[in-house]
């Protein structure tokens, strides 16, 4: 068996068979963090104390910024020539990483429920409109050009989470704070 030189396409079958393999296992981690969560007692769809929703907005916050800063980074331009194989592998990159932003925007939105009335409306409200808004570029992309560009799926996210960051703080003891830290 050869070693692969570095000018050499890996075989596209190949790389199918593994993105397929990673979409099952993204998937299967999904679905057992779900059943986890549901045996330790906790109901995604039921009120939280304020402390815990805070502590579990704060954390999907991050993680929605982590997520969503890697797809704008992916977006930059390459100075190589993009085969159809390297293309189809980053699309598939993109739309596993915004399920996943979908996923966490739902939760937050879920939290800011059990925050209420102690949040804003309009936040509460956007934390919808931001999933939403990802849910349709997922619906429609990349065969329709009248839904949502990822350029405005991505501003829309970013200050999402910067303004959750602002209107709920988290103190050091994990304890809401008034704001100003």
């Amino acid at each position: 068996m050869s070693k692969p030189t570095p000018d050499e396409q890996p075989d596209s079958a190949a790389v199918l068979e593994s993105m397929t393999l990673l979409a099952t296992l993204s998937t299967a981690a999904t679905v057992r963090e779900s059943v986890a969560e549901r045996r330790a007692g906790y109901d995604p769809s039921a009120q939280e104390p304020a402390d815990r929703a805070a502590l579990r907005l704060r954390s999907s916050g991050r993680a929605l910024m982590d997520l969503l800063m890697q797809v704008a980074l992916s977006r930059v331009p390459l100075q190589q020539d993009d085969g159809p194989l390297p293309h189809a592998v980053r699309h598939f990159d993109l739309l596993l990483k915004l399920r996943r932003a979908e996923r966490l925007t739902k939760a937050m939105h879920q939290h800011l429920l059990s925050l209420y009335p102690d949040v804003s409306e309009t936040l509460v409200e956007e934390a919808r409109k931001t999933h939403d808004e990802i849910d349709q570029f997922l619906d429609t992309a990349p065969a329709a050009a009248d839904g949502p560009h990822l350029s405005d799926v991505l501003e829309r996210g970013l200050s999402f989470v910067v303004w959750t960051r602002h209107e709920v703080s988290v103190g050091p003891g994990g304890e809401p704070s008034d704001g100003d830290g």
